[in-house]
């Protein structure tokens, strides 16, 4: 990989008027950096990455950068991109998942005699869910419900040891669940994408030879959104940080936790950063919220870190009591509120706003409402049939380079060819990969035209390479499915029957299109103005739906995510009495 030093210096220099940026760039040991909203951690990570691989590696030693998600990778992907820098043969861009089955498993689980499958397949979801059903009735007789499988899933990243005591006086119930789920797995033939974590912290705990080994590859290792991925990881951290020497540079922000349903714990990068041998640097510039908007966040959390807007915008902050339903709040936000704000602010476009709310139950009705106006919109939660995924981003790129993305340079043709060479992992021999490559470019050029509907099109790509490359990947397993659904509803009758190439290319970034999604789906974004409707007193949150105080917090963190994605305005809807998170809000308005 060649790095254009120009490239990075030069972004550097824009982080030298930020003192505490330019410190979580200059660090050269273990470091932890906390980055509140706004406050250019991708920024200030990437050019770190940046600078490492220019001065402090050489080769053969590489650098690995993992992350949350498959849609964080392609974000730092994007980033390193415009400082010259593609992952390859010196930086690994993976999720966690991924680098356990890549890095640790693969190559060191039948040598550790480890029990995996061999070969080793990696269960899709759908095949998942039938064993876990399938283990839940061999135990308890009856039919899964949709909880204890979430309850389960937390069991199993929590209680990593299955013979401690915290497992054996846990609810019996859950354990002999998983017991029975873990071995049906096993005997198909299969892992799960929890079992491949789970096999990766044995080997790194377990072998001083393997954290040897990881050392040796990645002497340096970044962990992009600390507070998401869990005790698994941390605990890998800990065994390769003080067992292996192994530099570790962690960034993340406690208070925007909320996956706590997947494990994840925000005391766990707190943990870090208050180690001896770790520097802790917090990022307190907000570079994307006006002054208001930042003060009434803090109002939401128990000791929020310090934070300020770096240009003084005052912001706006707009509540709405309406005594009516989510249909009729919807129907007020987006007939009344969103062509407001169009109309006062010009240069915005309605890809500039986000309607925020809870879950899918909250969503369908609000895309009712959205299509009875007439209204274009980009929806983020379960109810959308294009899920978020990799194989998903990859295939919105390729429909707008053949909807003339080819001829404009939006997306060009070597961006699409690496992004799906970093894909197919198992094309160890170049002449395959060369020739695989070359159908790829010819089926691309082949149908290099807005107007082919969007079945018609996925239909060849499945059938000329994405069938071959979803069935030799065992990381992709979870794609199968989202293809197999993408494909039926954009067949006659789904939901996408309309689609054309260029919409679907289109799809998620136009700014022509409002955007309706989860809190959840949210977090990582930004826009001009934030909604957040259906606030009142017992709906969010709702202290019936939280077991524990623990719960509780992670829901006024959630709000806290949505609250600060806003750059200029927030506006809250609520019927009748308004929720605890209003009243803390108002304070400041």
């Amino acid at each position: 990989m060649k790095i254009a030093s120009s490239s990075y210096l030069q972004a550097a220099e824009e982080l030298r008027g930020n003192c505490d940026q330019w410190s979580a760039y200059s660090t050269d040991g273990n470091c932890v950096i906390l980055a509140g909203p706004g406050s250019g951690k991708t920024k200030t990570i990437t050019i770190k990455i940046a600078r490492i691989l220019h001065e402090d590696l050489r080769r053969p030693r590489r650098l690995a950068c993992i992350t949350f998600s498959n849609a964080c990778v392609d974000e730092l992907r994007i980033r390193l991109r415009k400082l010259d820098i593609e992952d390859g043969d010196r930086l690994l861009l993976s999720t966690v998942h991924s680098f356990c089955l890549s890095e640790l498993v693969l190559p060191y689980a039948a040598l550790a005699g480890i029990a995996i499958p061999d070969p080793l397949v990696v269960a899709s979801p759908a095949q998942s869910r039938k064993l876990f059903c399938q283990a839940y009735s061999q135990v308890l007789g009856s039919d899964a419900p949709t909880w204890f499988r979430t309850a389960c899933d937390r069991l199993r990243r929590t209680i990593l040891d299955q013979e401690s005591i915290e497992w054996r006086n846990w609810s019996r119930r859950e354990t002999a669940v998983v017991e029975a789920y873990e071995a049906l797995l096993l005997a198909h033939g299969f892992v799960d994408f929890d079992g491949l974590v789970l096999a990766g912290l044995k080997l790194v705990e377990n072998h001083q030879w393997i954290r040897r080994s990881i050392q040796a590859k990645y002497p340096i290792i970044v962990i992009d959104e600390y507070q998401d991925l869990g005790l698994p990881l941390h605990r890998m951290v800990m065994a390769l940080m003080n067992a292996a020497a192994v530099r570790i540079i962690a960034v993340g922000d406690p208070d925007q936790s909320i996956y706590g349903f997947t494990g994840a714990k925000p005391s766990l990068l707190r943990a870090l950063g208050e180690l001896p041998n770790v520097e802790s640097i917090r990022l307190k510039l907000n570079y994307r919220c006006a002054d208001q908007i930042i003060a009434a966040s803090k109002t939401l959390l128990v000791s929020p870190a310090e934070s300020q807007s770096h240009d003084g915008r005052p912001g706006e902050i707009c509540i709405h009591r309406l005594e009516c339903d989510i249909n009729h709040q919807a129907n007020y936000v987006l007939g009344t509120v969103v062509p407001a704000m169009l109309e006062a602010n010009p240069t915005w476009k309605p890809g500039d706003i986000a309607l925020l709310y809870r879950t899918l139950n909250e969503g369908t009705p609000i895309a009712k409402v959205a299509d009875a106006l007439g209204l274009n919109y980009f929806r983020l939660d379960n109810g959308s049939p294009i899920k978020r995924s990799r194989l998903n981003e990859w295939l919105i790129d390729a429909a707008k380079w053949c909807s003339g993305g080819w001829e404009t340079g939006t997306v060009t043709l070597s961006q699409l060819l690496k992004a799906w060479r970093l894909m197919r992992r198992s094309l160890i021999r170049e002449r395959d990969a060369l020739a695989e490559r070359t159908e790829l470019i010819s089926i691309l050029f082949a149908h290099r035209d807005s107007s082919i509907t969007l079945y018609h099109w996925l239909v060849v790509l499945r059938d000329s390479v994405l069938n071959e490359a979803l069935s030799e990947e065992p990381w992709l397993a979870d794609e199968k499915d989202n293809l197999a659904a993408l494909i039926t509803a954009s067949a006659k009758g789904g939901a996408l029957e309309a689609f054309t190439v260029e919409i679907f290319g289109n799809h998620g970034k136009s700014p022509d299109q409002i955007n309706l999604m989860t809190l959840h789906s949210s977090k990582g974004l930004e826009f001009e103005a934030v909604i957040m409707i259906g606030l009142e007193d017992s709906a969010f949150p709702n202290p019936f739906d939280y077991k524990n105080e623990e719960q509780l917090e992670e829901a006024v963190r959630l709000f806290y995510v949505g609250v600060t994605r806003a750059k200029t305005q927030i506006h809250l809807t609520y019927a009748y009495n308004e929720s605890t998170l209003i009243t803390s809000i108002r304070k400041v308005t």
